[in-house]
């Protein structure tokens, strides 16, 4: 029987192990997922292939509606990829794993952002291979026929990703049970608190500062606050996530 060397620090083994116990706990439920969106794609596919705009149209039905599973598959899946600690018969399994809270954390991350990610936009890139359309690159077309590439705003949705995957991986960690409907309804409730809060700052206090036109409406500005925004949004919420985890851990 193999055995795993106890060393300090972190452990590649240890992590390598802790990320085969995720995927064996989750599979079933990931490949159903991915069986389903597959499906989804290839019913889009016939659906629009049927329709007179030609197909052109159809590769860039699939691959939006592809881009648009990545993101909401992404999020259900991470939700539950700590779902052991809202369990009183699973949390001491989890919390006992000879693995330091580190390792946990990023076997968690790995797999639902970083292995995630690579899986799902290579197979979107296949099939924007054989329908034409590049999903990934803001490259031009292959053919005139084709939709332009930039249409599908891949920056855009693996930056959104990466926000908010940050905000489902706490809720796993935070939350016992119903770990995506809470962490949903927690991001709807900040939105509308922020919301309340944007209007009031602009009915009361904006008209006193004179902010920079150029400023706020230069491309490059804004192309630059809402990436910066994003990934600090992600680290802050990966910061917490693993603070929980350490928390939960030693409570």
């Amino acid at each position: 029987m193999k055995t795993i060397n106890q060393v300090d620090g972190f452990s590649k083994e240890r992590f390598l192990q802790v990320v085969k116990r995720f995927w064996v706990l989750n599979q079933k439920k990931w490949l159903i997922g991915f069986a389903g969106g597959v499906g989804i794609l290839i019913l889009i596919y016939l659906l629009n292939s049927t329709q007179p705009t030609g197909y052109g149209n159809s590769g860039y039905a699939v691959l939006g509606v592809g881009l648009t599973l990545y993101k909401f598959g992404g999020y259900f899946l991470t939700s539950g990829i700590f779902n052991e600690l809202g369990k009183k018969s699973s949390a001491s399994q989890m919390l006992t794993l000879p693995a330091s809270t580190l390792e946990k954390f990023l076997a968690g991350w790995f797999l639902t952002y970083f292995l995630y990610t690579i899986v799902v936009m290579g197979l979107l890139y296949l099939i924007g291979l054989f329908l034409e359309v590049n999903p990934i690159l803001t490259t031009p077309p292959f053919s005139e026929s084709t939709v332009d590439a930039s249409d599908f705003y891949f920056l855009d949705t693996l930056l959104t990703y990466t926000a908010l995957h940050s905000v489902f991986f706490l809720g796993s960690i935070y939350f016992d049970g119903n770990h995506f409907l809470k962490t949903l309804l927690a991001i709807v409730l900040f939105f509308i608190g922020l919301g309340i809060i944007s209007v009031i700052f602009t009915i009361l206090i904006a008209n006193d500062f004179n902010f920079s036109y150029q400023f706020v409406h230069s491309p490059e500005n804004m192309l630059f606050s809402v990436v910066f925004g994003k990934i600090a949004v992600a680290a802050l919420f990966l910061f917490l996530s693993y603070r929980q985890l350490q928390n939960r851990q030693i409570a």
